[in-house]
């Protein structure tokens, strides 16, 4: 279905040349390396692929045979992201990952062996149970392993999950703000010592290994998104499919747009998001292009935010740019909120 819907967008309008290709959301591993390989190949006949694009595909330690990453390689993958997590076999097991820290190290070593120099990892912290020694336990194998690329999140609950219930029931063992603030210092002490670079809010790495196809939700660039769920921006335009796997198929079906939601942003949302997201980048937002996209420097629109947080130490002028300071990053949400107009 999903070949379906890009076969629909290409008959409705030119899609320029495709620098990056993403194929994540979920677990596409598990589609093997035959259905990846169907897929890029429809891929590279409905779109024109810029030679040597970056194409990224999200991957479960599980699902990574040498057969699978030798078929996924030959069908033009060329950059993989590995859901990790954690190198603990105890924290594995509570947040309910299939693999073990052994199974999680030996797949990026046969991505390596397959012929993968690109390859990326996630790790979690601030997860339940698990303490600051064993997220520096964690960084430490990671960074030994044959990896360019880290992305580092903390865990977020969600209403309506198994772990959200948890926590409103008062059962959920989180590491207490001190640990979880060791944790989050361990990171950048750490990883920039083994060469690991931080480029982005939850984004280290190696030299030459930034993710082409991230930076452009950050820049403000346009993507085309397929598939249930999947968000869309052209043109100032955004727009959202139906998560509903039936309803996305039943529209297909019938020749219809399987979107939900679609939204055209003001010149306050747009300011908004581009403050964001150019913020969470470690090069800062640059003045000149702010003015060039709105028309004014970005203090008459935020004059009093900006001298707040520079004189609080969560953001720094320096070269043009503004930009968030190591405290500010710590603190992102609460620099982000700052730029949130309650006027139009």
């Amino acid at each position: 279905m999903a070949v379906r819907e890009m076969e629909q967008y290409c008959a409705e309008k030119e899609i320029p040349p495709l620098d990056t290709v993403y194929i994540g959301g979920g677990t596409p591993s598990t589609m093997g390396g035959d259905g990846t390989a169907f897929l890029m190949s429809r891929i590279h006949r409905l779109f024109t692929v810029v030679p040597g694009a970056e194409t990224t595909m999200e991957m479960n330690p599980c699902d990574m045979t040498q057969d699978f990453l030798e078929k996924t390689k030959a069908a033009g993958i060329n950059r993989i992201s590995i859901g990790i997590q954690s190198f603990q076999d105890k924290i594995l097991k509570k947040i309910g990952r299939r693999h073990t820290a052994e199974e999680g190290a030996q797949a990026v070593r046969r991505a390596w062996r397959a012929g993968y120099r690109n390859i990326s990892i996630d790790l979690m912290y601030d997860l339940p149970g698990q303490t600051p020694e064993d997220f520096q336990k964690s960084l430490k194998k990671a960074v030994h392993l044959p990896i360019s690329h880290l992305s580092v999140y903390s865990l977020i609950i969600e209403d309506g999950t198994p772990f959200g219930r948890l926590d409103r029931a008062g059962r959920l063992l989180r590491p207490t703000e001190g640990d979880s603030w060791r944790m989050y210092q361990t990171m950048c002490r750490l990883l920039p010592h083994y060469g690991f670079e931080r480029y982005e809010i939850s984004s280290f790495a190696r030299r030459g290994f930034q993710s082409v196809h991230n930076k452009k939700y950050w820049t403000g660039h346009s993507w085309l998104g397929i598939g249930p769920s999947a968000v869309s921006y052209m043109d100032g335009q955004r727009w959202k499919n139906t998560p509903s796997l039936p309803k996305y198929m039943d529209c297909l079906s019938k020749g219809i747009r399987p979107q939900r939601e679609e939204e055209v942003l003001g010149i306050t949302e747009r300011m908004e998001e581009y403050c964001f997201l150019r913020l969470r980048m470690t090069e800062g937002l640059p003045r000149k292009e702010f003015q060039s996209l709105f028309g004014q420097a970005p203090e008459n629109w935020y004059g009093q935010q900006i001298q707040f947080l520079i004189k609080n130490g969560l953001l720094e002028d320096k070269e043009n740019f503004l930009k968030m300071t190591p405290k500010g990053m710590a603190l992102g949400n609460f620099v982000f909120e700052n730029f949130i107009r309650t006027e139009s």
